[in-house]
């Protein structure tokens, strides 16, 4: 498969026209309408650019068990000519952070290991803390990591929830749940937590939804 250019660190477009997400990562943004680049944005932009040889080249990919995203843009992992995953790569050196989207399932273990290893040696964007949740802005949004005090999980109808500092919910759907360590869950209220994730509104409140046990750190 031929691609045409580097978008960001996770989005490339193909040359056929379309635009492919990278599975099992997410890089910062780059800066829209005014806002400014988000830490390591253009650092991962060029290091794909790197990965690949330049603006283009020709890639394998592996699509995901769901192979498009509501934006209709081809969610697979990539492949340089001599196997090297572009994914894995990006979270060695600290420029991505690890997500599981389930289905999207495979290889999740091995991208863990990935940024295990920048995480331990602090690599790019391990040099700074999360988020914490008292502080979030109250316009925020898009892809965080954000640490905080779990308080009482409650099981309801469709969903665990869990509150963070009374500031942020964490959503587990019952559709989800069996992914992760239910004593973890009944052991968290009153631990330091730390997750990851796409940060939404509901009713005014912040809210997250957890997708996968790798998303949830509790300390």
């Amino acid at each position: 498969m031929r691609v045409s250019n580097v978008i960001d660190g996770d989005t490339l477009a193909l040359a056929e026209g379309r635009k492919l997400r990278l599975i099992g990562i997410d890089t910062p943004e780059l800066g829209r309408d005014g806002a400014p680049d988000e830490p390591f944005a253009r650092a991962a932009r060029a290091e794909v650019r790197r990965f690949l040889g330049g603006r283009s080249a020709d890639v394998r990919v592996l699509p995901g068990i769901e192979p498009e995203d509501r934006h209709r843009r081809l969610l697979a992992h990539v492949f340089d000519g001599g196997g090297r995953n572009l994914s894995e790569h990006l979270l060695r050196q600290g420029l991505a952070y690890q997500v599981t989207v389930p289905p999207n399932e495979r290889l999740s273990d091995c991208y863990q290991g990935a940024e295990s290893e920048a995480r331990r040696l602090m690599r790019g964007l391990w040099r700074f803390p999360p988020l914490e949740a008292a502080d979030l802005p109250k316009d925020l949004q898009g892809f965080r990591r954000i640490a905080g005090r779990a308080g009482a999980v409650a099981k309801g109808k469709g969903a665990t929830r869990i509150d963070l500092d009374g500031a942020l919910t964490l959503r587990i759907a019952n559709a989800d749940l069996h992914r992760f360590d239910r004593a973890l869950l009944a052991e968290i209220p009153g631990r330091r937590v730390e997750v990851r994730g796409w940060v939404y509104r509901h009713h005014g409140r912040p809210q997250l939804r957890l997708r996968h046990q790798s998303s949830l750190r509790v300390d």
